[in-house]
């Protein structure tokens, strides 16, 4: 994922991707940020865990993934195998 251009206030964001424009939750940019690098599921729930609470419904490792899940789709996140 390369962001062309980003925008950040008040915690959340508007990035920039292949000519779209996408309005980033405070949730989304802290996960955008925390995975800077090579990161796994668990580690990230973990962390998301610490800064926010535990999520209202589920598990932190099942919101993590949901919440991954629909930044890999609209391409602002990668995935890294390994």
């Amino acid at each position: 994922m390369v962001a062309h251009d980003e925008l950040h206030r008040g915690g959340e964001s508007l990035v920039l991707v292949d000519g779209q424009v996408h309005r980033v939750s405070a949730l989304g940019t802290f996960i955008r940020e925390q995975a800077d690098g090579p990161v796994t599921l668990e580690e990230l729930a973990q962390v998301l865990e610490t800064a926010f609470g535990p999520p209202p419904e589920g598990t932190a490792l099942e919101q993590t993934r949901a919440a991954v899940e629909v930044l890999l789709a609209a391409g602002l996140l990668e995935a890294v195998a390994g």
